[in-house]
């Protein structure tokens, strides 16, 4: 996996590639991309508090918005997190 991340004002971003596990590029090979699609859904649900708690900790800022999703080809996923803007 290849990441690079971006924090410019109140944006902080993080762009990844080659995120698929094998057994999802199966499923997308057997035409199962929309069910590796809403699993990564669920999972980033899943993580959404613990993803927020370790960009607030680093930036030292509140989280006012988060958002994430995949695209399977080419196989890049993106992190988004705005900030709430400082006084």
């Amino acid at each position: 996996m290849r990441a690079r991340s971006y924090y410019d004002g109140d944006l902080v971003a993080i762009v990844l590639q080659d995120t698929l596990t094998r057994g999802e590029r199966s499923l997308v090979g057997s035409g199962e991309g929309e069910l590796v699609l809403r699993t990564r859904r669920a999972f980033q649900s899943a993580m959404r508090e613990e993803a927020i708690a370790g960009v607030e900790e680093l930036t030292g800022r509140k989280v006012l918005a988060f958002m994430s999703d995949n695209h399977l080809d080419p196989d890049v996923a993106v992190e988004s997190f705005v900030l709430v803007p400082e006084d």
